[in-house]
């Protein structure tokens, strides 16, 4: 019984988590919407368009450079007849998280391509992170690579998972497992496996 319940309980807490959607490029160099708000547990998209962009989390003392065992979508060149291409990265908690494009052509991060989830509205705020990331004198982004922190979909329709870890205000990730390709139906029935087992095996933690 004990365990009937926490199953419920673990998937009643799947089911009321949100997906927040933000595009990436799509108004010029701009996370839209760049203010966001997300609760522990919910997933935040990035969908991709033209040109190349990336997802980066960064620190707000530091905008423009990646932090240590933050998340990466790596490099996602978008053109308009391959739309559809997402980041997702699941919100460890309510703390807040800082995010720029590192695309160092053209500059992206200190002409203001910089986002923030769940950021104060005083002090450290979106608009002061903003500043410091115009006034960086320069930008840098992680080595290229599987992507780290999140999972990168395709708009071929392959899938490259990279580590298990979420987006947090420390930037600590579960290590890199690698890469995995699905196509078609598949991924969508992998995907569904894999959450189904993450489920039941956070339940039977909870016994």
């Amino acid at each position: 019984m004990q365990y009937t319940s926490s199953l419920v309980l673990a998937f009643a807490a799947a089911a009321s988590a949100a997906t927040i959607k933000v595009s990436v490029g799509q108004n010029g160099l701009t996370y839209t919407p760049n203010d966001i708000t997300a609760n522990a547990g919910d997933s935040v998209e990035f969908d991709f368009f033209p040109k190349n962009h990336t997802v980066t989390q960064s620190s707000f003392a530091d905008p423009c450079h990646p932090l240590a065992g933050g998340f990466f979508s790596g490099f996602v060149p978008t053109k308009a007849t391959t739309l559809g291409s997402t980041f997702t990265i699941v919100v460890k908690d309510t703390k807040p998280v800082w995010i720029y494009c590192s695309q160092t052509e053209g500059d992206h991060c200190q002409k203001g391509m910089v986002a923030a989830i769940n950021a104060p509205k005083t002090g450290n705020t979106l608009a002061a992170f903003t500043l410091l990331a115009k006034n960086a004198t320069t930008s840098t982004f992680p080595p290229p690579g599987t992507p780290i922190g999140g999972t990168l979909v395709k708009s071929s329709g392959n899938t490259t998972s990279s580590s298990t870890g979420t987006a947090s205000s420390s930037g600590s990730m579960a290590s890199s497992t690698g890469s995995t390709q699905f196509t078609g139906a598949a991924a969508g029935l992998s995907a569904n496996m894999a959450g189904m087992g993450a489920l039941a095996l956070g339940a039977l933690a909870m016994v």
